[in-house]
């Protein structure tokens, strides 16, 4: 594979596309307010091969099955997975003994894909309703499609995330009798320096264009919001947190788990952020007895070596070691992550780590179980228009994107990409490093 082919020519129409002073102003506008920040740097969205689009999806389809089937396998019930990936029961509070935990612990996804001389290669898969981006990707989507003379005229197409997410609903509400109705339990607390609740009103109103009654609740309203206790308004909802954020904020999970004891389904539930445990991935990554031989190309294919980290040994590149001597033997080559971290809490990079530093997070790793480590991949470039800071015009330069496509129910549902400014390496995270948020989507055949 040569090293732009997955990415394409990287040529994009720009016929149809506005001015770019007319461009900025139109996309400072249409992404103001938002979770993320505006990314006024990128002059148009990462146009992909249709081909190479749909490997994203479809990828992301088998290993988020292959993912839920080890976490489903490892044990019978939700206590038992628990003990099987060595976490503590108190971080999964909002579980219920109930169906619905299990059929729709994959509803909705998100992995973090790099893109390396062999192709996409999974880092991880967030799993759960409090994975971020969805509504950016959608506003995204809609603003380049405006800012290269709508989407008629646009060199690309994508996917709307919110009508997929509002369609899932949709299916569930038929599913279990109930009235097509949605409370959206979240805060605007978690989302920095927002001013107004626009973030919110746009997953409403994309709830209501889909025939879904939709409020949104902050968690000291949520009972009285549903109704309870007494007449139910509400007996569906999009849980909008994370168990992680909200015990980090301070914010008290008990009408959460009063709804759930009422009966109220909460999308999606605390199975999901089992199986996004990256141990999960570790586990499909080193092979598991129940695996095919398509199961096993799979994962060749898509994922990167994988282990969780113990004293024990694996096999890397025809070496077998102890897992701590490989890693203190070769930093360059691994990457250390917790199981259950977010937003890059807790990574740490050999190549980038002094002996010292690595030793230690090694040794800590070792000590504490729930990390995993990971060979570290080299990305290949994509090359991507971009202003410049001093507003003289644009240029062209190599960025490396971190793809992340969304999956709901099952269905494609657009696709966000991060990257970091030309010139910087390490970690990738809006929040943490300043990377840009973007989308991909595919050039129109």
């Amino acid at each position: 594979m040569t090293l732009r082919h997955w990415y394409g020519t990287g040529e994009v129409p720009l016929s149809t596309r506005m001015p770019v002073p007319e461009l900025t102003a139109h996309m400072r506008q249409a992404l103001d307010d938002l979770d993320y920040p505006a990314n006024l740097r990128s002059m148009r969205p990462v146009v992909l091969p249709q081909s190479s689009y749909r490997e994203l999806f479809t990828a992301t389809r088998h290993v988020l099955g292959l993912l839920r089937r080890a976490l489903l396998a490892s044990a019978p019930d939700t206590l038992g997975r628990m003990a099987a990936l060595g976490v503590p029961e108190e971080h999964y509070p909002l579980w219920v003994d109930s169906p619905w935990e299990v059929d729709y612990a994959t509803c909705m996804a998100r992995p973090d894909i790099s893109v390396t001389a062999d192709g996409p290669k999974f880092l991880e898969m967030n799993i759960g309703s409090g994975i971020g981006g969805v509504v950016e990707t959608q506003v995204n989507t809609l603003a380049w499609q405006t800012a290269f003379g709508g989407a008629g005229r646009a060199p690309f197409t994508g996917y709307d995330p919110l009508s997929a997410r509002a369609a899932l609903f949709s299916r569930a509400a038929r599913e279990f009798g109930v009235t097509p109705a949605v409370a959206v339990v979240g805060t605007l607390r978690d989302l920095g320096s927002v001013r107004t609740t626009r973030y919110f009103d746009l997953q409403l109103a994309a709830f209501q264009r889909h025939g879904l009654r939709a409020e949104f609740f902050e968690p000291e309203d949520l009972l009285d919001g549903l109704g309870l206790p007494g007449a139910r308004r509400y007996a569906l909802g999009l849980r909008h947190l994370t168990v992680y954020d909200w015990t980090r904020l301070g914010l008290d999970l008990s009408p959460i788990r009063t709804a759930l004891d009422e009966g109220c389904v909460l999308l999606a539930p605390q199975s999901a952020y089992l199986i996004a445990n990256k141990q999960v991935l570790g586990w499909i990554s080193e092979g598991r007895p129940w695996m095919t031989e398509d199961d096993r190309a799979v994962v060749d294919r898509y994922v990167p070596w994988t282990r969780v980290v113990g004293d024990r040994p694996a096999e890397w590149r025809g070496i077998t070691k102890s897992i701590p001597d490989l890693l203190l033997a070769h930093p360059g080559e691994f990457v250390l992550k917790p199981g259950l971290g977010l937003g890059g809490h807790g990574v740490v990079f050999g190549r980038s780590s002094d002996a010292t530093t690595w030793h230690d997070a090694v040794t800590h790793a070792v000590r504490t179980g729930g990390y995993i480590a990971q060979e570290h991949l080299d990305s290949v470039p994509h090359r991507m228009e971009l202003a410049a800071e001093d507003g003289s015009g644009t240029y062209e330069d190599d960025v490396f994107p971190l793809l992340s496509p969304f999956l709901f129910d099952g269905r494609p549902a657009g696709c966000l990409v991060r990257y970091l400014p030309p010139g910087r390496e390490g970690l990738i995270s809006v929040q943490g490093t300043g990377a840009l948020p973007s989308i991909a989507v595919a050039a129109r055949q």
